[in-house]
């Protein structure tokens, strides 16, 4: 089954993962930074690691967020890799500037209430990069864990 997720985010905070204020040019470790974000009109809250030398980001940046389990624009499923027989389908990531591939790990209610849980939080891993999206839960709802995700960003002009 599709599910997609879209959210317009600002950027609050970024700090180099590392606590390295500059980037040694002779370091094999790529540049990661933890972006700190909140969501313009749904009240959720997103923790970021991405490869900042791949896709710099600066404080207030505004961008597009989607999270999707199939790449393909018709909805069908895909096997998860580049797949030869795939080129020249049109794709969602056609139209974006970063994107990762991985797999959500954890799913949370808020333990703080009695009621039951209106907010969520979703953790994903995207090769060690890690996410996690916190907001209500009906926004939530068609995240599971182990569920393979794609993370698609494009940053948005103001």
């Amino acid at each position: 089954m599709e599910h997609v997720t879209a959210i317009n985010l600002t950027a609050v905070t970024s700090k180099n993962r590392l606590n390295q204020p500059e980037i040694d040019e002779q370091c094999d470790v790529p540049a990661v930074s933890r972006l700190h974000c909140e969501s313009e009109s749904f009240k959720m809250d997103l923790i970021l690691d991405i490869n900042s030398w791949v896709f710099p980001m600066e404080l207030a940046d505004k961008f597009r967020l989607v999270l999707a389990t199939t790449l393909r624009e018709d909805g069908c499923a895909d096997a998860g890799e580049w797949a030869p027989q795939d080129v020249g389908i049109p794709s969602r990531a056609d139209s974006f500037e970063y994107v990762m591939y991985g797999k959500v790990y954890r799913i949370e209610g808020d333990e703080g209430s009695s009621e039951p849980s209106s907010r969520l939080s979703a953790y994903a891993s995207y090769g060690g990069l890690l996410m996690r999206l916190q907001g209500d839960a009906n926004n939530l709802h068609g995240f599971e864990v182990d569920q393979h995700i794609y993370l698609l960003i494009k940053k948005l002009a103001f």
